[in-house]
């Protein structure tokens, strides 16, 4: 679209002077934003800069407390009262944690709220939703039974759940907040090729993502935020670059950083995975070892094994045959970082020092299991600073803080009891570039300290970044092995399955 037909279109979006407050922080500080239909407008910045508190003001799921908004016809002087229901028939928003219903169905999920399979009188025929259902699953591609409960799903299916809910809303407007953040490859393209053809039918999204190499796949245009003000608004992406993008959100140039290689080779391994069948459906069998100081990836397709597997080295599952031992005769003290941070990396409404803490009540209790609180919190200040956790006090709610840095108490529960094994499903997912770098140095300074590192990741410069060997997952066993100065386009074919 070019700038001259730009201005010849109404705006579906505008906001103005939007304004919010939590206690003492001040989350946005007049900020703008205009769409117009057709166009997938990519909204970035730093976690914390305040772009999931614009879009919640746009939605009205959390109200600003001064500006203004016009959704199409729908105009709104916000002083922080309640307008959501005014603005439920033209905007769909996929929040960060899917907002689903645990004891409903897939196909009862989907069309929650969705009056256009309403048959009268409010009622809703159970046998059309289940048919319309059934046809949205099958337009996706993907395995997913309609009368299935949402609470057996997983992380992948809920995430792609909320998509399709959003879509099949028909309204003007619809808000994807990190929307990929627990698909695979093949399911994000599917995601794409969707966008790309409501867009082409009118319809507007504001797209998050941290994964910024997407903006340059779906985006039109690009406005950034950074702690609450904008930096950038409504700028072309194509004359943008990922550097660009990086350095205008932390604020400072941003230097990608290299795997370095800290592996003991001449070391008894710390960990070993020995005849391992990880389902009980498969007869492969899996072996490997991770030495101190290596950094080890587990990759592969969804479904493929690579997370049970890494669940099964944490002890969190249990293999179907072998067994996870220590060849150095040592007692296996494993930290583990989970997929999703929100179902169980950590708990809302408990403060940084509880979290942390709950990796290691037996560490930090004595023998009648009291705790003594000085040397908690010495504990849990310790792991925080090195975890570069930043929050007003460690009694700040877990809930109140940013993604980022959410995913840093993770990281400082799972170090809790002085591990020698870190098992991380997922390390980055959900998190910025500034804190991704972050968490980068934090697992390369572990294994520096010689500990055996395993990361389960669906990101090719993650993998790249850490990993000093990595283990293609397929079918429940290993299909291929990458080591040493392996090259990207290496990496990428086998985890596409193409090599």
């Amino acid at each position: 679209m070019s700038v001259t037909s730009e201005l010849d279109v109404t705006p579906i979006v505008e906001m103005r002077g939007i304004t919010k407050t939590f206690g003492s922080t001040r989350a946005l500080r007049g900020v703008d934003l205009t769409v117009r239909p057709g166009e997938v407008h990519a909204l970035l910045g730093r976690n914390g800069a305040g772009k999931s508190t614009l879009v919640s003001a746009l939605s009205g799921v959390t109200p600003s407390d001064s500006g203004t908004i016009r959704v199409g016809d729908i105009a709104i002087d916000t002083h922080g009262q309640e307008y959501s229901e005014q603005l439920r028939s033209s905007i769909a928003h996929v929040h960060q944690t899917p907002q689903l219903f645990n004891f409903l169905t897939v196909a009862e999920n989907l069309f929650i709220n969705n009056r256009n399979i309403e048959r009268g009188f409010g009622f809703m025929s159970h046998r059309a939703m289940t048919r319309e259902a059934q046809a949205m699953i099958n337009t996706w591609g993907i395995k997913l039974d309609p009368s299935a409960l949402v609470g057996s799903l997983s992380a992948e299916s809920r995430q792609l759940l909320e998509i399709m809910k959003a879509l099949g809303r028909g309204v003007p407007v619809i808000i994807l907040d990190e929307p990929t953040a627990a698909l695979s490859n093949a399911e994000k393209r599917t995601l794409y090729e969707s966008v790309k053809e409501f867009k082409s039918q009118g319809v507007a999204f504001i797209y998050i993502s941290h994964h910024l190499e997407e903006v340059f796949e779906i985006a039109d245009v690009v406005t950034i935020l950074r702690d609450g003000q904008l930096v950038r608004e409504r700028e072309p992406v194509m004359d943008l670059d990922i550097q660009t993008i990086a350095n205008l959100m932390v604020g400072e140039e941003v230097i990608r950083s290299s795997r370095t290689d800290n592996t003991d080779s001449h070391a008894v391994p710390i960990i070993e995975a020995r005849n391992i069948r990880i389902s009980p459906d498969s007869a492969a069998t899996v072996d490997f070892a991770v030495r101190p100081g290596e950094i080890v990836a587990l990759a592969g397709p969804v479904g493929s094994g690579k997370e049970d597997l890494a669940m099964i080295l944490a002890g969190q599952e249990k293999p179907a045959a072998g067994e996870v031992v220590s060849p150095a005769g040592k007692d296996l003290v494993v930290g583990y970082v989970p997929s999703d941070r929100h179902l169980s990396g950590y708990v809302r409404i408990l403060s940084v020092k509880d979290n942390v803490a709950i990796g290691g009540l037996d560490v930090l209790s004595n023998s009648a299991g009291f705790i003594n609180q000085r040397r908690e919190f010495e504990h849990v200040d310790r792991l925080c600073r090195e975890t570069n956790v930043l929050a007003s006090s460690w009694e700040m709610l877990a809930g109140q803080l940013s993604g980022g840095n959410q995913q840093k108490v993770v990281f400082a529960r799972a170090l809790c009891r002085t591990p020698n094994v870190i098992v991380a499903l997922s390390p980055t997912r959900g998190v910025d570039v500034g804190a991704k770098e972050q968490l980068y140095a934090l697992l390369r300074e572990l294994a520096s300290q010689g500990l055996a590192v395993v990361v389960v990741s669906d990101e090719h410069e993650e993998i790249d970044q850490l990993a000093n060997r990595v283990l293609i997952v397929v079918d429940n066993k290993i299909a291929a092995t990458l080591s040493g100065d392996y090259a990207m386009d290496d990496l990428v074919m086998r985890m596409e399955g193409v090599a």
